[in-house]
């Protein structure tokens, strides 16, 4: 195959590549099963391959994935099922490596950046458009990732599907994963992963890969972005706390509840940055971010992903300057720059907002002040708020998110 293609011969080429995904190529564990009766030739992993081969070719994912679970019980180290286990697991999502790896092939190399690239990499692979909207709807009752899975069984499919295929990802993935997601460890229960092999096939970089955005792009569209923008509905609203607390006005009587409501957006951005489902996201982007680096797919094909990969690491260090795919720090969640700044703001400006207010106004707004710090790290603790106690147990309801 030459280094350029013409348009005409690209599609074809593409098509070659891609024998390799999902039950297109020649199946690897053909035997002779003569010597068993009936009821052990069914169980053998040659058969259980065949099986699940022709179960996938039909469309019954579910039927092929009882298959191919018997089978890595039977035999844990069987690399194709385990690839293929994962192809069964992502089918019975609407999640198909085939026109996954078709769509980003074709688009790739259009040159955009921005928002754009964000919307490229998460508009190629996830969950129907149906069950997005039914997590946008439910997202805010949502505060843990265990619930999620509860509420969604997608997400709990999703991790069976990671453990099945993440002991074949490379030791130098495992590695960077490690390090790109140390703040959702439990949360991926990479230790039941192991250290990875020396390298990893290129069946297993398009499972992995498709698996990955299938779930960071639902939470991606359902929560991260739910108006559509391609930009981080968190960002946004810390940024929109900031413009309301520089440009108050501490002559005007809204002045106290101007701030108590821009501090309150910052406690909410503050509390879901340091969120499950947030972590959630960001160890799927982790994993994309890691196999990406390392992966032998070809570079059209890299292109695309690399893009949306690179806008989004951008917009993360935007909103976060710790808990973002490559700067965890393990617990220690600390605010990003723009509500650092914000932070230090409203600092400023609650001495002269607080100053003559009535005594239930004062309580009322170190109450949030003690909340944002407690939540969010970052301190707002104005002189008249020094010398009063509160407790964690009054920080427990999300705050609402005022109109900014």
């Amino acid at each position: 195959m030459t280094s350029k293609l013409n348009s005409s011969k690209r599609t074809l080429s593409l098509n070659s590549r891609i024998k390799f995904v999902a039950f297109a190529g020649p199946l690897l564990f053909i035997t002779a099963c003569g010597f068993l009766s009936n009821p052990d030739r069914k169980e053998t992993p040659s058969r259980l391959m065949l099986d699940a081969q022709a179960e996938y070719d039909a469309g019954n994912y579910t039927k092929a994935i009882e298959l191919l679970e018997k089978l890595v019980e039977k035999d844990p180290s069987n690399e194709e099922g385990r690839i293929r286990l994962t192809f069964a697991y992502n089918g019975s999502l609407g999640i198909t490596p085939t026109e996954f790896i078709k769509t980003f092939a074709s688009s790739s190399g259009s040159g955009t950046s921005g928002g754009s690239d964000i919307s490229k990499l998460t508009g190629k692979s996830s969950l129907p458009d149906a069950t997005v909207q039914k997590l946008k709807t439910s997202s805010s009752s949502i505060t843990s990732v265990e619930q999620l899975r509860t509420q969604f069984k997608e997400f709990a499919t999703f991790q069976k599907a990671f453990l099945a295929l993440c002991p074949l990802f490379s030791t130098s993935t495992m590695a960077a994963l490690k390090t790109k997601a140390a703040s959702a460890l439990d949360i991926l229960e990479v230790s039941k992963c192991g250290d990875g092999r020396p390298s990893a096939n290129a069946n297993v970089s398009i499972a992995a890969l498709s698996l990955a955005l299938g779930q960071f792009s639902s939470l991606y569209k359902a929560i991260l972005d739910a108006d559509n923008d391609g930009k981080f509905d968190l960002e946004e609203q810390a940024t929109a706390a900031k413009s309301s607390i520089d440009s108050l006005d501490t002559t005007k009587p809204t002045a106290l509840e101007t701030l108590r409501s821009a501090t309150n957006t910052l406690t909410y951005v503050g509390s879901q940055l340091q969120g499950e489902v947030f972590k959630l996201a960001i160890s799927q982007f982790s994993i994309i971010d890691a196999v990406i680096a390392g992966t032998n797919l070809p570079t059209d094909i890299k292109a695309g992903i690399s893009a949306g990969v690179s806008s989004l690491n951008s917009a993360l260090d935007k909103i976060n300057g710790y808990l973002d795919a490559g700067k965890s720090t393990g617990t220690t969640a600390q605010s990003g720059s723009t509500t650092a700044q914000a932070a230090a703001n409203a600092q400023t400006k609650a001495e002269t907002v607080l100053s003559g207010k009535t005594e239930a106004e004062i309580d009322a707004f170190c109450k949030d002040a003690y909340c944002f710090k407690l939540t969010f790290g970052t301190s707002i603790t104005p002189s008249q708020c020094v010398n009063r106690t509160y407790t964690a147990d009054k920080c427990t309801t999300t705050p609402t998110i005022p109109q900014q």
